[in-house]
């Protein structure tokens, strides 16, 4: 079997896995960052210690602090599209102001949404592996939570759907956003 092969195109494409706890978001990143040999990025993982409190007790970090952890969200997209590497990203991203902070990353950001129902996204939650996040905050983040708007350059999908198709059609319309930007890859 070969290795996957890192494309380095002339505008580097990070795409951002968003949506709530229990969305998928990390199981997408990491099978797509599999298959296509991008680096890939779980944000929790830049988040302060003071941060994942406030998150563990079901809430959601101030604006300032939640700010403060997408810049470096984007400081490490930027990094690497300063380097030519296309990236994939697991971050909640729930509002278009947090969406502009990722957007000024180097390079092109591109916006995978998956969404589901309450009932959906909260059995999910109850199987997930890994860090357990309270419902409270599921409850805190869709209240939060804005849609792609029109002029915003991603895609919405439905996280009922099968893993292998959401990888292709999150893939194919990034390719698709790649094209039209000018990207050679």
């Amino acid at each position: 079997m070969t290795q996957p092969t890192q494309d380095k195109p002339q505008n580097p494409i990070h795409l951002v896995i968003m949506g709530v706890s229990g969305s998928g978001k990390t199981t997408l990143a990491r099978i797509i960052g599999e298959r296509t040999g991008r680096p890939v990025l779980e944000a929790d993982d830049l988040h302060p210690a003071e941060n994942l409190a406030i998150l563990d007790r079901g809430e959601v970090p101030s604006k300032a602090k939640y700010v403060n952890w997408l810049e470096s969200v984007r400081d490490w997209m930027s990094e690497h599209g300063r380097a030519g590497e296309s990236t994939v990203v697991a971050c909640p991203a729930l509002t278009r102001a947090h969406r502009e902070v990722l957007n000024e990353a180097e390079g092109i950001t591109f916006f995978v949404h998956l969404y589901g129902t309450f009932d959906v996204l909260s059995e999910r939650m109850s199987h997930r592996i890994g860090r357990d996040m309270p419902q409270e905050l599921l409850v805190a983040q869709l209240e939060l939570l804005e849609r792609l708007h029109s002029d915003e350059l991603g895609i919405q999908l439905d996280v009922t759907r099968k893993p292998e198709d959401l990888v292709d059609d999150a893939l194919a319309s990034a390719k698709f956003a790649e094209t039209a930007y000018g990207s050679e890859s």
